[in-house]
């Protein structure tokens, strides 16, 4: 309810959120992890296992540091690129990770449009229809719905300075994960992991996303329930 009422004076809003965020941080410095569940940590282990030492590339990046994948190796020298749908994140990125790339926009299998659920809970913000009423039935508040540009992560790779191989695809995007996968040519970029969100806050896991990156060469490293972080197979296609 405090949200809800804070989002009605933005200048009020983002002082408040400035103030909590410096605060995540210095919990976050305290433990060394960014991410919800340590998973950076163990990535970055798997990555230096890997000798990977190429961008990475954050779909669904949401906030710069909080509950980030990517933000830890940010910190270690990786560089990449990072895209979401929100704009109020666009300056966030300006700030604290100047040397990546931020994109707004949605990753899909066929650009063009389409209609875009922002929750007040951002990270549940969704492309998912059904998803979105799902989580309105379990009283999460709608902010907004409105449409969002959709491209294909191929050719927002095609446009930027980055060079294959990937050392990491993070995709956390509520549901609209294969459609993503779908976008890139795995072959061409070749992500040494690729850390996907299979489980949405109502329940469901996105099963086949996973099995269509089985079928791309891939192979489960780390199951956290939430997240599966899923590694190149040596002489993948």
């Amino acid at each position: 309810m405090f949200k809800s009422l804070l989002l009605h004076v933005p200048v009020l809003y983002e002082r408040v959120q400035a103030w909590r965020d410096q605060r995540w941080l210095r919990q976050a410095e305290a433990t060394g992890s960014y991410a919800q569940h340590g998973e950076d940590l163990q990535m970055a282990q798997l990555l230096k296992e890997a000798r990977a030492h190429g961008p990475y590339v954050d779909v669904g990046c949401n906030h710069p540091f909080k509950l980030s994948n990517t933000f830890l190796l940010y910190r270690r020298g990786w560089r990449g690129l990072c895209v979401d749908p929100l704009p109020r994140f666009a300056p966030l990125y300006a700030r604290w990770r100047p040397q990546d790339r931020f994109v707004r926009m949605a990753i899909g299998e066929t650009a063009g449009t389409l209609p875009f659920y922002e929750f007040e809970s951002d990270v549940l913000s969704t492309l998912d229809a059904g998803l979105a009423a799902q989580y309105q039935k379990q009283s999460y508040r709608l902010r907004a719905t409105g449409s969002v540009q959709v491209a294909r992560l191929d050719t927002l790779l095609e446009r930027s300075d980055l060079q294959a191989p990937l050392s990491l695809l993070s995709i956390d995007i509520e549901g609209h994960e294969l459609p993503a996968l779908k976008s890139i040519d795995l072959a061409r970029w070749r992500p040494a992991l690729i850390c996907l969100e299979v489980a949405t806050a109502d329940g469901r896991r996105n099963e086949g996303a996973i099995a269509y990156l089985a079928e791309q060469g891939y192979q489960t490293a780390l199951d956290l329930g939430l997240n599966l972080v899923m590694r190149r197979a040596e002489g993948a296609a």
